[in-house]
């Protein structure tokens, strides 16, 4: 055997990687190619392939960065026998993967790295706040007659650290007034309408678009006045109330 042919591969830097779900990995698994006396061997063609129980694939678990995309990648060993695989991308299925390097002739243990992919953290917002183009109509907007509708509810805005969060899902619950947990009874009070036309009082609303914004649904009243909170509630806890006003039939303009 001479120093032209690998007897080894030596892993460079830590076995384990790890990265968030849809994000690229910091670092790329690195080995250096030695031969029988554990001198370096430049040129050679080393194999790194992708593995893992979770499944692989262009959106399942990592995959390499090339394009196409792919599970297998080859590279050669520069002249102090290191050969690093190209660049990893973290598909959307958390779980443990590996990375495992091979070379011809090598007839020892295979160079290992253990790659862990983490869920996606969940976007946040520390700011919730109404915006409408009308700031004088606000409180219009948020009266309505019993057996009604409110006559369009302005945008909501989610930020985080002052700049747009998009990505947020946010719940809206109906409340007493004052705020209190839980719904008023469950069954009285405004609502927004479900899949199937029934009242609904807790409703998670579609993720924030590139802006931060989302459109309120249509808040319907029913038959008994008063006044109630609208809360809108993200992950993290951020809260914004606000109040609601209904008002008995021929107090104001109906919108039905």
């Amino acid at each position: 055997m001479d120093h032209r042919t690998v007897a080894r591969l030596e892993p460079l830097g830590s076995h384990e990687l790890d990265a968030e779900a849809g994000a690229a990995f910091g670092r790329q698994p690195q080995v250096r190619a030695l031969d029988a006396h554990g001198h370096p061997v430049p040129g050679a063609r080393i194999t790194f392939r992708i593995g893992g129980t979770g499944g692989v694939g262009s959106t399942g678990g990592i995959r390499f960065a090339t394009t196409p995309a792919t599970t297998l990648a080859t590279a050669t060993s520069d002249p102090h026998g290191t050969a690093t695989a190209p660049a990893l991308q973290a598909g959307d299925r958390p779980g443990r993967y590996t990375v495992v390097a091979t070379a011809p002739g090598v007839r020892g243990p295979a160079a290992v790295f253990t790659t862990t992919v983490r869920p996606a953290a969940e976007p946040t917002a520390d700011r919730l706040e109404l915006w409408d183009p009308e700031t004088a109509n606000l409180p219009e907007l948020l009266r309505a007659e019993t057996g009604s509708r409110f006559p369009g509810l302005p945008s909501l805005r989610a930020t985080d650290r002052a700049r747009p969060a998009s990505g947020v899902r946010i719940t809206a619950t109906l409340l007493p007034a004052d705020g209190a947990d839980g719904t008023v009874d469950g069954t009285v009070g405004p609502y927004f309408e479900g899949a199937h036309g029934e009242a609904v009082r807790t409703l998670t609303l579609p993720p924030t678009g590139a802006d931060g914004r989302v459109t309120l649904p249509t808040l319907f009243t029913d038959q008994c006045p008063g006044t109630y909170t609208l809360r809108l509630t993200t992950p993290s806890g951020t809260v914004l109330d606000f109040p609601l006003t209904v008002t008995p039939p021929g107090s104001g303009p109906r919108t039905s």
